[in-house]
């Protein structure tokens, strides 16, 4: 029987059958070239979108780096004495960035004072010669204060900006500038009647330097004024994308307004290329996140994907293939049915543009790196097609093979996996995929597409593979990214804590033990604030590559941030081992560092807490680190410690004591103590010295030494100090005092270096309206040396104005005639444990005597402390000490009790017992 009349498909008419083949062909056809479509749509995504993160990235660097501008304009503010417009000009330039449209200093001037303020900007000739003789305060509301924009740069905007109170710009962004205490960020829309365009608005605020900012209240009273930067949006992601290469829609920042509304702003983006085939790519749309102070801003891109059809040969290749075939094909079947004859050499033409067809079948695979086989039951290889034999790096010449020949070229970790599937998808029908990495000279990564059709009577299973390692690679950049610290190189936090967790799961496992060493950079922060921010993320980097030579390969290593570093040892045999470490990282970190021109000295404190067993947990390991650390640094600094229970009560106790202090200033709990001061030879009352005390609520009144130390290390000894300082001058000015009487106030280190401390006792004194010859401020010896330049400068500017001044302990610390001689000194004191033991002992006697007659050829005072005995008192006169003071007089009184026996009054002698200790 003639084969050709018994299929069915030759007994239909010619022109049903040719166009049944075209439609057939047809379909094909599109198919191809819709999956060709896809990959080239796949590859054009994955690289736009691999560019918008870079050119995002760059906008990001841009904000941090103003962002860290106005941090530094609020140090130089602080740490310059007299700021003024010549130094911010100096420090403001702005730089080549044409989207930076101003920087400003806004100062807030009070009601009252505006007349006198203009008068002061009037006559300002820092940086103009001709000073500003036309300022004036703009939009003032009645009987309120101005924010007035005073300094900018560049300084063309002068002459229209100047002068502008921005509480009637921006009352409500005023407002929570005063109160943020913090960097803020506000979006500016197109229409604001000050600022045209698109604008982002950075400020930060700034507040007189010795007055607390703990609550909106104090930090309204304390704000000075506002460092600001002015940013095109437009300008900035113009300049940001425009080497891009890409064809953008639409760009929206989506942000808050001055109002903290959520505002929605297009871009005013000249995209200059134009959108290719819409119709096949449709948009792609991208929102990244945008960190601003305080704001989660972001940035939605919106763009028309360039990689068009004109620019996709193997597209147009399959398409021109297909419509020949489909004539071909078309016309071979009518003539077929019409003539055998014909229908036969037509035939031998078909198979040969099928086998053409195939071939470019065959090309378009390999162009797109992927490839198809099947697999019998057996587990033989066949049907294969495309690029299989490059992406499994088996041999060309191989037509025929084995399963097991393809397992042999997939990585170990991923082999059993893929014969598990292949097992399941020969039991029963499924569609699933698998990505594998295959061994080669160049490991390759493989998305395998597996589909399965299984019958009672049939089995195909056929499995398309193809090459992603570019994308692959892409994601798993963007996902180490979010693992690593992107300064050091080091693991981040995220990691660490990932880390953690398994180590401890493998700890519970095996019962090992493992350690967490937190380090924290002893002094890093004088580094950054000296000699800039690229010299620190230097310092750090280097200090990362010091770290990792002083652990093993295996011992895991993260920087949490700032000066802060973690590293994680595991399997840990014993603590003698942990001691090596740890001896060898203080080692490492106190290594002379040079940078440039320059060496550099760090010390590192440590904090070590060590896990048995699975236990603790992460979090918990983790703060008992972070309290041996800073036990350590309570210590000494340059030192490790490990983590015991006596720590953390020590410091749960220091932490509640600092609680209560900040709560104590809160409510004004502390209050002057004064302890009466003597001449020797008459016995006449001549001065006090002026103690703290804190009245506790629960324990009664507390002398400076059960709070003293912990207020020092947290730094609220500023306030305190500070607000005694105020008290004492405001209480005196009540008192009706001797001619000579003078009033001793004591100061710490932290209070004495404060930047304006000598201009904030000036004010008080004039505040109190008091004479400064009436205050002497007492130093030590030990507080002088942590800068000798500075501590002289301010002294003579307080001795300059009237104010005395006092060394008080004076023997007991680093004692130099230099400090008697340069500084202008007026008393010392003799500490108490010389005075106490003169009488007994012969080498106390002669040190008391020293400095009594030391302090006389000075031309100095010399007031002995602790007096208790009449013998101490006599010993002293005969050494010709001038003052005492001590429990034999009186012990230290509150102010009504001064106040009284300067008028003459009896104090009882229960009172004059009263054992405080000062």
């Amino acid at each position: 029987m003639n084969p050709i009349r018994a299929t069915p498909f030759f007994n239909m008419k010619a022109v049903p059958a040719a166009v049944l083949t075209a439609a057939v062909f047809l379909s094909i056809t599109l198919w191809l070239c819709w999956l060709s479509l896809q990959v080239s749509k796949e590859d054009s995504q994955r690289r736009q979108q691999q560019t918008i993160l870079e050119h995002h990235a760059t906008i990001q660097n841009e904000l941090d780096h103003e962002i860290a501008q106005l941090d530094s304009f609020v140090s130089l503010y602080h740490l310059s004495p007299n700021f003024n417009r010549y130094a911010f000009h100096s420090f403001a330039k702005i730089e080549n960035k044409p989207w930076l449209i101003a920087k400003l200093f806004s100062k807030r001037v009070k009601f009252d004072d505006m007349k006198e303020f203009e008068n002061t900007v009037k006559t300002d000739t820092t940086v103009d010669v001709r000073g500003y003789p036309d300022f004036v305060i703009q939009d003032k509301l009645e009987h309120q204060d101005a924010l007035v924009a005073l300094y900018l740069e560049p300084r063309q905007l002068l002459q229209k900006t100047q002068g502008l109170n921005l509480e009637k710009w921006f009352p409500l962004g005023s407002k929570r500038m005063k109160e943020s205490a913090q960097t803020l960020s506000f979006l500016i829309k197109d229409s604001h009647p000050i600022l045209k365009g698109n604008n982002i608005i950075l400020s930060t605020p700034v507040y007189e330097t010795h007055l607390p900012i703990r609550n909106v209240i104090q930090r309204q009273i304390a704000f000075e004024g506002t460092f600001s930067t002015v940013i095109s949006i437009d300008k900035l992601i113009h300049d940001s994308l425009a080497s891009s290469n890409l064809a953008f829609n639409q760009v929206v920042l989506i942000g808050s307004g001055v109002e903290d509304e959520n505002l929605y702003v297009p871009v005013k983006f000249l995209a200059e290329k134009q959108p290719v085939l819409g119709l096949l790519f449709e948009p792609l749309q991208l929102e990244l996140p945008l960190s601003l102070p305080g704001k989660k801003w972001s940035v939605r891109y919106e763009m028309q994907m360039t990689n068009g059809i004109n620019d996709n040969r193997v597209i147009w290749l399959i398409a021109l293939i297909g419509v020949l075939m489909t004539m071909f094909a078309s016309g071979f079947v009518y003539v077929t049915i019409h003539t055998k004859k014909i229908a036969l050499g037509i035939a031998k033409d078909m198979t040969k543009a099928l086998h053409t067809s195939e071939e470019s079948l065959q090309e378009t695979q390999r162009l797109a790196k992927m490839g198809s086989f099947q697999i019998s039951p057996i587990g033989e290889i066949s049907a294969l097609s495309g690029n299989i034999h490059a992406l499994f790096d088996i041999p060309a010449t191989t037509q025929v093979f084995e399963l097991t020949q393809i397992l042999e070229h997939i990585d170990q970790q991923y082999r059993l996996i893929f014969k598990e599937l292949i097992a399941q998808a020969s039991a029963t029908s499924l569609h699933t995929h698998l990505i594998i990495k295959v061994q080669k000279d160049t490991p390759t990564w493989l998305n395998l597409i597996v589909d399965s059709n299984v019958t009672e009577t049939s089995f195909t299973l056929r499995v398309i593979a193809m090459d992603i390692t570019e994308k692959y690679q892409a994601e798993q950049k963007i996902k180490h990214l979010a693992y690593q610290d992107s300064l050091t190189g080091l693991a981040n936090r995220a990691s660490l804590r990932i880390a953690t967790e398994q180590a401890l799961l493998s700890s519970r496992q095996d019962g090992n033990q493992l350690a967490l060493i937190f380090l924290d950079l002893d002094r890093f922060k004088f580094i950054n604030d000296s000699v800039g921010h690229h010299i620190g993320d230097q310092v750090l980097t280097e200090i990362g590559n010091r770290l990792r030579s002083a652990v093993k390969s295996r011992d895991f290593i993260a920087r949490l941030g700032g000066d802060e570093f973690v590293i994680l040892v595991e399997a840990l045999t014993s603590e003698i081992d942990l001691k090596l470490i740890a001896d060898r990282i203080l080692a490492l970190v106190s290594a002379p560092m040079s940078i440039g021109v320059h060496t550099y000295y760090l010390t590192t404190s440590i904090g070590i807490a060590l896990a048995e067993n699975g236990s603790p947990n992460a979090d918990v390991l983790m703060k008992q680190a972070d309290i041996a650390m800073y036990h350590s640094k309570e210590k000494g600094k340059n030192k490790y410690t490990l983590f015991s229970s006596a720590i953390a009560e020590v410091l749960e106790n220091k932490t509640k004591l600092e609680i209560e202090l900040r709560s104590a200033i809160e409510n004004a709990l502390f209050i002057p103590h004064y302890q009466p001061q003597y001449r020797v030879d008459t016995g006449l009352l001549c001065g006090v010295e002026s103690l703290i005390r804190w009245n506790h609520p629960c324990r009664g009144m507390l002398s400076a030494k059960e709070f003293i130390d912990t207020a020092e290390e947290s730094g609220l000894i500023i306030q305190i100090g500070n607000q005694v300082l105020i008290d004492v001058c405001s209480t005196i000015a009540q008192w009706n005092m001797p001619e000579d009487f003078i009033v001793g106030v004591n100061v710490s280190s932290l209070q004495f270096f404060q930047v304006g401390f000598v201009d904030f006792v000036i004010n008080t004194i004039r505040r109190a309206g008091i004479s400064p010859q009436r205050i002497e401020i007492e130093v030590t010896e030990t507080m002088i040396m942590h800068d000798t330049e500075i501590a002289k400068t301010s002294l003579e500017q307080l001795h300059a104005f009237g104010v005395g001044v006092s060394i008080d302990d004076f023997g007991t610390g680093y004692a130099s005639l230099t400090y008697l001689r340069d500084f202008p000194v007026q008393r010392i004191k003799i500490d108490q444990r010389f005075v106490q033991g003169h009488t007994e002992n012969h080498k106390d006697m002669a040190i008391v005597k020293a400095i009594s007659t030391l302090g006389h050829d000075f031309g100095m005072q010399v007031i002995a402390e602790g007096v208790e005995t009449q013998e101490q008192l006599r010993s002293l006169e005969m050494v010709g000490c001038d003052l005492y003071q001590g429990w034999l007089r009186s012990n230290a009184l509150p102010a009504a009790s001064i106040e009284k026996l300067l008028a003459g009054a009896i104090v009882s002698h229960d009172t004059l017992a009263l054992p405080i200790i000062g």
